[in-house]
């Protein structure tokens, strides 16, 4: 964000244009932007509603804190209860457990248990993460949390959007996102007049790279930390006619 909040921030002269973070996920591009009139896409309905639910409620005391210390088994209670998709449990307290409390914050991807050897308590550590986050979130309060796909809202026109979907040829998601109709939506929204920017490894051949930086990507790592990929990092736009 250090390199890429001059970038984003370029077109927000107009304290009335909207930035749109289409793929906000942990919210750490959106939350750095300095410009009131801000909106986070999350298709995660969960994730999207532990958002919701922080911004109302915050994160000092409540019920959020008190899960801060959640155990194996509540963990696996959610997680099932997710599953079943019965209702037991309100959306922003999977969208914690799901993150927060799983294993390099992946989700559900097993119980973020205490490391004795190091003293790490990966669920607090990651509560506290949050709080700070949210501590120094810029204009949290006018942040505007939509449950959607990308392509699903509506913006007014000359909106400044930044995407960082799931990358193309990674391992790194496993999802079914159409990279194909991704970018002709980009096309599209950016021929409409909407300043468009993404993140990405490649972009096809009428995009332009604006921006870029090595980047390690520790997804591979053994458990040792031996394997370790360097990748270089893009900044999108389209270039087109």
């Amino acid at each position: 964000m250090k390199y890429l909040k001059p970038i984003l921030m370029e077109h927000l002269d107009d304290k009335n244009r909207l930035f749109v973070d289409a793929f906000g996920g942990g919210m750490n591009v959106v939350s750095e932007i300095d410009h009131k009139n801000k909106m986070a896409i999350e298709l995660n309905r969960y994730v999207c509603a532990l958002w919701k639910h922080i911004q109302y409620y915050g994160t000092d005391g409540g019920i959020l804190e008190a899960y801060s210390s959640m155990t194996e088994q509540d963990y696996y209670s959610i997680k099932q209860h997710y599953l079943n998709n019965d209702g037991v449990y309100p959306d922003w307290l999977i969208g914690f457990a799901g993150t927060c409390c799983s294993y390099g914050g992946a989700w559900f991807n097993g119980y973020a248990h205490f490391n004795p050897k190091k003293n790490e308590d990966h669920i607090k550590e990651a509560f506290n993460g949050l709080k700070k986050q949210v501590n120094s979130f810029k204009y949290f309060e006018d942040t505007v949390f939509i449950n959607a796909s990308y392509n699903e809202v509506n913006f007014p026109p000359n909106s400044v959007i930044y995407c960082d979907p799931p990358y193309e040829s990674t391992k790194s998601y496993e999802t079914d996102f159409n990279h194909i109709e991704f970018w002709d939506w980009v096309r599209k929204m950016s021929k409409n007049g909407h300043y468009v920017y993404v993140s990405e490894y490649s972009a096809p051949d009428d995009f332009k790279c604006i921006w870029q930086m090595k980047k390690k990507d520790g997804m591979g790592t053994t458990k040792k930390g031996k394997k370790q990929n360097t990748k270089i990092e893009k900044l999108f736009i389209y270039n087109g006619e």
